[in-house]
């Protein structure tokens, strides 16, 4: 998994500012983007903070109207949900769409953009480079209204990557998306949105950035561009992650941690996700939370896949002080340790089970995780067998 790659793509089409007190310009930030018409996508619990009312303010006194505010947004984001927002924006007279909270709602906001643009419904455009093309789908997407996004949550990397992930409700699966005119055009990193952040919701999406920084390392699909992103955003959370969720006061840390989250993002991911998608999907665990828990559990199972896979679990081991020494199973065992002990001091749980996942689910899991996109890009081949006994020891 060393030396020069054949062939990658690399994309970064967002622009990203960066300081504390943006919030309160970004109307003039967004402005430049095309937006005049906002439509703001959030959840209650954010609107309920005061956050929206200042984003209201920072539009207006760039010149930008609001159109309107959606606040519906659920935990995990569902089809109808997307279609709803869509529908509401359009009423409105919506030209843009503004994402103010967490992954779900900014990816609401991004697959409601997509039928608010496009038409049709959010069901058609899943999977991977699905949205409408001139030339008969041959050539460059459609044009899509402007998307900025005001992450709420330092872990899932969606204000700057052209993914998302919707829930299906009646099959209880969790649907992704990804094409580039999904990537948001602007990203408002402000300590300030982190301010009011439950600790316990910080170390979750907290560890879902580290995740993300992990399994696009050791990625099929890894490339230097990835790997110095990765890298960085390991040092920055190992850095910042426990003083942004023991000293939430601690803007510096919780900055830092927004950086890391959106330098971590990556389209090349592992089982780890594979493995938390339907633990969302069928039984409600946080995405963050599942991750937390089955990351180790990765871990020690890819890294007893070869010379190489383990070549790249040292360089992660070195970054975050764990023991990089000794066979290649022993090193990837005291990795998944040191994310034990971390999760440990963060006060999340440990085990599925204590997130709600019975055993008897085991069997809906794994079917889940087999059939999932992620596990084409874990960098070990993965079987069912596999995967039951990796729930079975993470359960």
């Amino acid at each position: 998994m060393a030396g020069f790659k054949d062939f990658y793509q690399y994309a970064w089409a967002t622009r990203v500012v960066v300081g504390k007190g943006l919030i309160d310009g970004v109307g003039f930030e967004f402005a430049k983007e095309g937006a005049q018409r906002v439509y703001i996508v959030t959840d209650q619990a954010i609107r309920g903070t005061g956050l929206v009312d200042r984003v209201e303010a920072g539009l207006a006194g760039g010149g930008l109207e609001v159109a309107g505010v959606f606040d519906d947004v659920p935990q995990d984001s569902a089809l109808d949900t997307v279609e709803r927002c869509a529908e509401a924006a359009k009423a409105a007279g919506a030209d843009s769409f503004l994402a103010v909270g967490g992954g779900s709602v900014m990816d609401t906001a991004k697959i409601a953009n997509a039928v608010f643009s496009y038409g049709g419904s959010a069901r058609e455009y899943e999977g991977i480079y699905t949205l409408p093309r001139a030339n008969d789908g041959l050539g460059a997407p459609l044009p899509i209204a402007p998307l900025a996004c005001i992450p709420t949550t330092a872990g899932t990397g969606s204000e700057v990557s052209m993914a998302a992930v919707i829930k299906d409700p009646e099959s209880k699966v969790k649907l992704e998306f990804g094409d580039f005119p999904l990537f948001p055009r602007l990203a408002v990193l402000d300590p300030d949105a982190t301010a009011t952040l439950p600790p316990e919701v910080a170390a979750a999406t907290g560890m879902d950035a580290m995740t993300h920084a992990i399994e696009g390392y050791v990625s099929l699909d890894w490339n230097p561009h990835n790997d110095a992103r990765a890298l960085h955003a390991l040092r920055l959370i190992r850095d910042n992650l426990e003083r942004a969720v023991h000293h939430p006061e601690d803007e510096e840390a919780r900055g830092n941690m927004l950086i890391a989250a959106s330098l971590a993002i990556t389209m090349s991911l592992g089982i780890t996700h594979s493995m938390s998608h339907p633990c969302g999907g069928h039984f409600g665990v946080p995405h963050g939370v599942a991750n937390a828990i089955n990351l180790p559990h990765s871990i020690r199972f890819n890294a007893r896949g070869g010379s190489d896979i383990a070549a790249r679990y040292r360089d992660i081991a070195e970054v975050l002080g764990s023991e990089t020494g000794g066979p290649d199973d022993e090193m990837g065992d005291a990795l998944a340790d040191r994310i034990v002990e971390l999760t440990r001091s963060l006060g999340l749980p440990q085990r599925l089970s204590e997130a709600g996942v019975p055993e008897a689910g085991i069997p809906d899991l794994v079917q889940g995780a087999v059939g999932d996109g992620c596990t084409l890009m874990n960098p070990r081949e993965t079987t069912e067998e596999d995967f039951a006994e990796l729930f079975k020891a993470a359960l």
